[in-house]
């Protein structure tokens, strides 16, 4: 199972944030209203028994009422099962309905004046029916699809009170709303109260920073070591080259020194050559003495 669908059945089997807000936002994306003799029925029908378990849920939370569940299936399809949770009560579906038309999702309104519950349950039915997510192994990405852009001013406003900052993306037909940074993806994973897909992203994110780190320290230890042995070789070609040319026997005792550790321990960086001098010397003399000898063939 993918990480999409493990996080949408993650926050389909939890509690939800408001019943009533949740079962009017997933009327507002797959319900539909069938009328009959002057009676109405709402019908949702999905591919995914879990997202049909959990409308069954909602509506019997709200309204204390068992919707009829059918289970259709489907031949030479990629979908081998058609879910159906049908409201046959009119009563109930004309209460949803009126309900439906007072709330926000239906109204231009301030988004300042809404319960945050109503927000965070539309949020989260839009992720669960119009939207999916990205394994964070493979990067972070978030994306919700609405089909207009009244829907995608609504649904990116709803994101910006978290301090979400979404992009859009204007597809041929339909809208995309996506958060690409990973901390704005595991803010909204809270919004929805998705705990365990949130801690599996933050599990993957600590662990990638620590391989970042650790690569990075190694190119940088990599990095030391080519500079070291680069300078290594051009002061022992100049020491040696003072040999050959018999200037050597004139430098001072403790250039000799210097000159002998060096070309005894030619991968040893001046921190260690200085410890091996008695009595030990500070780096910069150490550098100073073999940058000397560099000058010193360079003139020659």
């Amino acid at each position: 199972m993918s990480f999409s669908k493990r996080c949408k059945k993650e926050v389909l089997k939890k509690q939800s944030i408001n019943a009533m807000a949740e079962l009017l936002s997933v009327v507002f994306f797959i319900g539909s209203i069938r009328i009959s003799n002057s009676s109405y029925k709402i019908i949702f029908k999905t591919y995914s028994n879990t997202e049909a378990r959990y409308i069954y849920n909602l509506i019997k939370e709200c309204y204390n009422y068992s919707s009829t569940f059918e289970i259709k299936d489907i031949e030479n399809e990629e979908k081998d099962r058609l879910f159906t949770v049908i409201i046959e009560q009119s009563n109930i579906s004309e209460d949803i309905i009126e309900k439906s038309y007072g709330f926000f999702i239906s109204n231009d309104v301030d988004l300042d004046d809404v319960a945050f519950d109503d927000i965070k349950s539309y949020l989260k039915t839009a992720f669960v029916f119009k939207g999916s997510i990205n394994d964070p192994q493979r990067g972070y990405n978030l994306e919700i699809s609405v089909q207009n852009i009244n829907q995608c001013h609504l649904l990116s406003e709803c994101m910006d009170i978290f301090e979400l900052n979404p992009k859009v993306n204007n597809k041929k037909d339909s809208y995309v709303v996506y958060l690409k940074d990973s901390d704005k993806i595991s803010d909204f994973l809270a919004i929805i109260e998705a705990n365990k897909s949130l801690f599996e992203l933050e599990n993957v994110r600590a662990m990638k920073s620590i391989r970042n780190n650790i690569n990075r320290q190694t190119n940088f230890d990599k990095a030391n070591i080519d500079r070291t042995v680069h300078a290594s070789v051009k002061q022992v070609d100049a020491i040696n080259l003072l040999i050959s040319e018999g200037y050597f026997d004139s430098l001072s005792d403790d250039m000799k020194e210097i000159a002998n550790l060096r070309i005894d321990n030619p991968y040893a960086s001046i921190e260690e050559l200085g410890a091996m001098v008695n009595p030990p010397m500070s780096k910069s003399k150490v550098n100073y003495r073999l940058q000397k000898f560099i000058k010193i063939a360079e003139d020659l």
